[in-house]
């Protein structure tokens, strides 16, 4: 009897811990967080646009609080989406620009990044995103980063189709029959709406939910499946479609809080809707999209970063607010993280606007707002590209009335730079730079605090290639010295249709076989440097004498030939556009010729390329020299005897900063190769004169070349140096 007793008041003690949990679970909102794709300032009724419909969402607007002076998390996707979840600007964020990966998919956002579904779901939130990720591909989607529940796209690029294949579901790729073999029978955007509609049916009253809805709408592509709505105006037909895709959203939004109404959950529900960045300038000027503002889309003026943000919560936020506080995306974070009584763990730069919804207490105010914004160069890979593959294209900061803008270009030094205010000049007409250079200033020194290099993606080429160890770069070519050498490619191993010392040789090498490419820099007459083998003018198609004889702008007329004679497009580059290029690609072995040390690594040290470039000294004066002026940079030095080991201890200069040519003779010197490797020393053995010169003049044939490589791979040398960097590639493959 007395245990039967226990077990009641047990039991009894269980039931009322749950219904308490229950209860308090109950009590704290739900929210949800819809953020659309491009939708500008002006693209709503609410915020005067007057051709397109939005009776429903303006409604929402009368019915709670609109913010006139809200800033994206960005003026693209990717980071713009990045900001909203983690609370971090574009100063601090993972993601700052949009970006393919090697693997053709968006960065993925790192794990140990607190998101705001992980900070609800600590709190008993089942959490849910449909729409579109772009944090990560496969294996990195919103199910590693607190989703309960996901449907949607994971890469941005696929999201231009509103008739995708597959979407996922929690991670698992979901085929869409009705848009196999580019049929268009089930439209994405109408897909993201019945499962937003089944995940509130399913929840449990008892326990609260987070939905964020990253719905796609209206980014192009521009297609729907009825614009009937604006059938009889008189527009081109991208223009019905994007006011058709709005509406179609404004009334499934309508929908949405009908639902919330039916399932007695709108008292107890907070609906937030913002955008990610500005519209596309296109429709800025048709639809005036950005409202007033300067600038679009893809650039940091108003038009691209001040976007629409209405938050609606029946009961507690009080209808027909307008409000004019400065916040931004990295604001949502800690406010929903008061709203639940939670706080963040990790560093953040929001702050709460909590007080503002509610219109309790004092608001606090940001210092100032920091964006920063790379631009992604979709050509990097193409022939004839000079460009890296992603640069730092500006800055902004808005502090109180003013606005200042950074503009960069990766081949100009010279930063633009522009001062507005905006409380006087909303359209940013006025650029008052140079008559409130005290201001300038002012704004100037928080740049230098606002940002971090914590990305490996932005700037690619400066942070995912680190050349300035041997470790570095055994890391980025992923060396493994019992799989087998690294090839350095002599010139950009030419071969038909491609010129030697040619951007365009050094693309076509890089699709066969990961490598260094060795490069020859040459004096022109006005003290400019472009790569060339020879003295002389004999390998372009329209040259003849020195190349010094000519100035650059001379030089950048001819036409380069490739290694048989015959006449190519290519031009002869520029040092400085190589060292450019070679970000986030490879890293250039930059030789001697007629350029002398100091000289080559001033030019290196100008194109902030100590992480992917490495100079060859042949001699111990020059080895000391590369030294002085970095004690970062990598030098290939000569060590083909025991004498030039020893000669260089007496430098006490790291062997870290040291790779070793051990010269042309076979076979290699072992013993050499055993003392180096146990300094760490990486090994270089040339395979120019024994094999790729006798294959040239067709002395040897395609076996007798491939077994005389195997040969070198077999001898313990780290990188082969090879004239047919193609060729030795290919070999390579066969033997791994």
């Amino acid at each position: 009897m007395k245990k039967l007793m226990l077990v009641s008041i047990i039991f009894f003690l269980q039931q009322t811990q749950n219904s308490i949990f229950a209860k308090s679970n109950q009590q704290k909102p739900n929210i949800i967080l819809i953020m659309v794709d491009d939708l500008g300032y002006g693209d709503l009724g609410c915020y005067g646009q007057k051709l397109i419909k939005t009776p429903n969402i303006d409604e929402i607007a009368s019915q709670g609080i609109r913010f006139t002076n809200y800033y994206s998390g960005s003026t693209v996707c990717a980071p713009s989406r990045e900001s909203l979840l983690t609370g971090k600007n574009t100063g601090h964020t993972f993601i700052r620009g949009n970006f393919l990966t090697n693997e053709k998919e968006d960065p993925a956002l790192p794990n140990e990044n607190e998101t705001i579904a992980e900070i609800l779901k600590q709190e008993g939130y089942r959490t849910g995103l449909i729409g579109k990720w772009g944090l990560g591909g496969e294996g990195k989607g919103p199910e590693t980063q607190g989703f309960d529940y996901s449907y949607g796209y994971l890469d941005q690029i696929k999201a231009h189709n509103y008739y995708p294949p597959f979407l996922f579901e929690n991670g698992k790729k979901v085929i869409i029959e009705a848009n196999i073999d580019d049929k268009k029978g089930s439209y994405s955007h109408n897909l993201f709406t019945e499962k937003t509609e089944d995940f509130i049916n399913k929840q449990n009253p008892e326990q609260p939910f987070f939905l964020y809805l990253p719905y796609t709408i209206p980014h192009g592509k521009h297609v729907i499946p009825d614009n009937s709505v604006y059938e009889n105006e008189d527009w081109p037909e991208k223009f019905k479609n994007y006011a058709a895709m709005i509406t179609r959203l404004d009334r499934d939004i309508k929908d949405l809080k009908n639902q919330l109404v039916q399932r007695h959950l709108d008292k107890n529900t907070i609906i937030f809707f913002t955008s990610d960045n500005g519209a596309n300038p296109e429709f800025g000027k048709f639809f005036n999209s950005n409202g007033q503002f300067r600038g679009a889309k893809r650039n940091l003026y108003e038009g691209g970063i001040r976007v629409p943000m209405i938050a609606y919560w029946p009961g507690k936020i009080k209808e027909g607010q307008v409000a004019d506080n400065i916040t931004a995306a990295w604001d949502f974070l800690p406010t929903i993280s008061e709203i639940v009584n939670s706080e963040s763990e990790g560093s953040i730069d929001g702050i709460s606007f909590y007080n503002t919804l509610i219109g309790k207490g004092k608001q606090e105010v940001h210092p100032y707002l920091y964006w920063e914004n790379y631009t992604y160069n979709y050509n990097w890979n193409k022939p004839d590209n000079t460009m890296p593959r992603n640069w730092l294209s500006s800055k902004a900061i808005r502090m109180g009335q003013w606005k200042l803008i950074i503009e960069y270009l990766p081949s100009n030094k010279n930063e633009k730079i522009e001062l507005y205010n905006i409380e006087t000049d909303k359209e940013e007409k006025h650029n008052v730079a140079n008559t409130h250079p005290l201001v300038v200033n002012e704004i100037k020194a928080i740049l230098e605090l606002a940002s971090t290099s914590n990305s490996p993606y932005f700037p690619y080429g400066l942070h995912l290639i680190n050349a300035e160890s041997t470790k570095g770069i055994k890391d980025f070519f992923e060396f493994n010295s019992e799989k087998q050498p690294m090839v350095s490619a002599h010139r950009g191993g030419p071969r038909a249709g491609f010129p030697e010392n040619c951007i365009s040789t050094f693309e076509n090498t890089l699709l066969y076989t990961q490598a260094l490419l060795e490069i020859d820099p040459r004096f022109t007459k006005d003290g400019q440097i472009i790569l060339m083998h020879d003295a002389t003018l004999d390998r372009t198609t329209n040259g003849s004498g020195k190349v010094s004889d000519y100035t650059l702008s001379e030089l950048k007329k001819l036409r380069l030939k490739d290694p048989e004679g015959n006449l190519t497009n290519f031009i002869i580059p520029t040092l400085d556009e190589a060292l450019q290029w070679a970000k986030g690609k490879t890293i250039l072995v930059i030789d001697e010729k007629d350029v002398p040390m100091e000289i080559r690594m001033k030019k290196i040290i100008e194109n902030n390329a100590e992480s992917n470039a490495i100079v060859i000294a042949y001699s111990l004066e020059d080895i000391k020299k590369a030294f002085q002026h970095s004690d970062k940079i990598v030098m290939e030095v000569m060590m083909s005897k025991l004498e030039d080991v020893n000669e260089f201890n007496k430098t006490q200069i790291p062997w870290d900063n040291v790779v070793a040519f051990i010269g042309h003779d076979l076979p290699p010197n072992k013993k050499i190769i055993e003392i180096l490797h146990k300094k760490g020393v990486m090994c270089i053995q040339g395979s120019s004169r024994n094999y790729d010169m006798q294959f040239i003049k067709k002395n040897i044939n395609t076996t007798e070349l491939n077994k005389g490589y195997t040969e070198i791979f077999n001898s313990g040398v780290d990188i082969i140096e090879a004239d047919l960097g193609v060729e030795v590639g290919e070999v390579l493959k066969k033997n791994n």
